[in-house]
């Protein structure tokens, strides 16, 4: 099959067929369409996992798109992911803070029919996948947080514009109540990441404690 029509049947990816293990488009992306399918689609083990998503972030087409030289971070794209993609520059924004708080970014394409997650990240020596939402002012933040819990149990809020605090801390509390089996909100407020577990909203001080930490 030639080049443009390994892409053309990429861009046509649907979850049935994403459970095909012969869909490896390796031409294209060493067989990484499959892996991150198979990463979350398939019932694997935790170990399983990391050992997949070690694979990927191995995988020859990533290229360093920027580098924090104080925490000696860096953030690799993929290079089917392309700058004119609608959420490119949120998601390089949103890498650049992550970068700037330890973690070494890698920005994954999105592939058609497949939920898949925006990031893997990697901080001392642990690994992991996050949806990045950039959120601008009050906008549905709900809805946002939702759509997310369909692609990975981590989810990194990149807060650009005049959100309120109570607003935002009232929105992930609720949302998280429902949702408990989310392993981790980290919030990115001016570039400093809040974290939020389980354990914190469910205290009864939570809202205050996150309007402590939004302020600092």
């Amino acid at each position: 099959m030639s080049k443009s029509g390994i892409k053309d049947k990429l861009s046509k990816i649907t979850e049935t067929k994403a459970k095909d293990d012969s869909v490896l488009y390796s031409d294209i992306t060493g067989g990484l369409a499959t892996k991150l399918i198979n990463a979350v689609n398939r019932n694997l083990s935790n170990k399983q996992k990391i050992e997949l998503l070690r694979e990927i972030i191995q995988d020859n087409g990533f290229a360093v798109e920027c580098k924090n030289a104080e925490n000696k971070t860096i953030t690799k794209v993929f290079n089917t992911v392309r700058k004119t993609d609608i959420e490119y520059a949120d998601n390089i924004n949103g890498a650049k803070s992550l970068n700037n708080s330890g973690y070494n970014v890698y920005v994954l394409p999105k592939f058609s029919g497949s939920k898949s997650f925006d990031y893997i990240l990697e901080k001392e020596n642990k690994i992991y996948t996050a949806e990045l939402k950039t959120i601008y002012g009050n906008n549905s933040l709900n809805n946002r947080l939702n759509a997310a819990n369909e692609q990975t149990d981590r989810i990194v809020l990149n807060i650009v514009g005049n959100s309120s605090s109570r607003y935002v801390s009232d929105e992930i509390r609720g949302f998280y109540l429902s949702n408990p089996h989310i392993k981790e909100i980290i919030v990115l407020k001016g570039g400093k990441p809040i974290y939020i577990r389980y354990e914190h909203v469910a205290k009864k001080n939570f809202t205050r404690t996150f309007m402590d930490l939004w302020a600092r």
